[in-house]
């Protein structure tokens, strides 16, 4: 009879496997998506925290409904059908079953529900009074002589199949991080499963005295499929695709580029209407920049400007060095004195004539945009 409950309760955790694979693969993952990506939830911003509220909404319903559905049809465990704790020793269950078992004794008592009762308390006790299959019992649900190959054996079973299912599901770089996060949660879930079954080592003892540890693990394993959904969920969210994103700052770059070639080329044609006269010296290259900017446009245009002002640049510099060094005679300080005065009407005449372009380059600049 043992055998046989353990059997059905073996096809029956594999037909809950098989249920909750089908539940959340073809119907809550179409569901999220639909929750992120539907324009009517969104708004028109697929993947808004709105359609988030939705889906996180969804998932601990269905959660939190399948697991009280599981909590109020099966039936209790040993250690409740006696009232006692997992943790109880060989004496305090015989005398949990002493006083239990006279409650419900068909002799004392006429409620016709009585005799199944009685029945249930006495395989629990056969099964808790022996200290090995008492602790067969609590860490792997079943009570023949192979409980633990077979508790392992479904233990790997359910990591075999998430850990496919988990990759699949999480691919596309939109779900990267929810693969690492599915990936690391189901790690973390093995580790406390190996403490919790093969070292003995009972976490939730306190939070829960009366649930096997069988049972803990398998409230567990129901709980990774909505970690999984969320954990997509959230991933598709918060992702950004950098390529994506840097071609569209290069793009918008190149906009402001030919904008600024567009405006280029109407100040030269305003001062060129204008009749501004060219400068020369100093302030001849800037010129000859400006209108390679306007034929050039863009970044040829603005390497072309900074090409064409660094000669002047380094010849300026470089006249400033000869005149200080040559400064101890008065003959190479009186040619000092005029080159620099040379210099200064060359600088005068290129700053007035940039100021005139930038009156003009105004002017053209309103009429552009206007």
């Amino acid at each position: 009879r043992s055998q046989t409950m353990g059997a059905t309760s073996e096809d029956e955790g594999s037909t809950g496997d098989a249920l909750d694979i089908v539940l959340y693969l073809f119907v809550l993952g179409p569901a999220v998506e639909w929750c992120l990506k539907s324009p009517r939830v969104n708004r028109g911003r697929p993947g808004s925290w709105r359609g988030v509220s939705l889906a996180v909404l969804l998932l601990a319903l269905v959660a939190a409904g399948k697991m009280a559905w599981e909590s109020g049809t099966r039936e209790p465990n040993h250690f409740e059908t006696l009232g006692v704790r997992v943790d109880a020793g060989t004496a305090e269950i015989k005398r949990a079953y002493k006083t239990e078992s006279l409650k419900y004794h068909p002799d004392k008592t006429d409620d016709p529900a009585a005799p199944a009762i009685f029945m249930r308390m006495q395989r629990a006790y056969e099964t808790l009074k022996d200290p090995s299959s008492r602790d067969a019992y609590n860490r792997f649900g079943g009570k023949s002589g192979d409980d633990e190959s077979g508790g392992m054996t479904g233990a790997a079973m359910f990591y075999a199949i998430w850990l496919v299912l988990g990759y699949l599901l999480t691919m596309g770089r939109a779900s990267e991080d929810a693969r690492t996060w599915a990936f690391s949660g189901l790690l973390a879930l093995a580790v406390v499963e190996y403490q919790t079954r093969v070292l003995k080592y009972d976490y939730l003892a306190m939070v829960l005295p009366h649930t096997t540890v069988h049972e803990k693990l398998e409230l567990l394993h129901r709980l990774f499929p909505p970690f999984l959904h969320g954990s997509r969920m959230i991933s598709q969210v918060v992702f950004r695709d950098i390529g994506v994103y840097n071609k569209m700052l290069v793009e918008q770059m190149h906009v402001k580029v030919d904008e600024l070639g567009k405006l280029a080329y109407a100040t030269q044609r305003e001062i060129a209407k204008q009749g501004i006269a060219r400068p020369s010296g100093v302030a001849a290259p800037l010129a000859a920049a400006a209108d390679g900017f306007a034929k050039l446009g863009g970044e040829k245009a603005a390497d072309a400007a900074v090409g064409a002002a660094a000669p002047s640049v380094a010849r300026a510099s470089s006249g400033a060095a000869v005149a200080g060094a040559g400064a101890e005679s008065a003959a190479d300080q009186e040619a000092a004195a005029k080159q620099a005065a040379a210099r200064e009407a060359a600088v005068t005449a290129g700053v007035g004539w940039a100021e005139a372009a930038t009156v003009a380059a105004g002017s053209a600049a309103a009429d552009w945009m206007a």
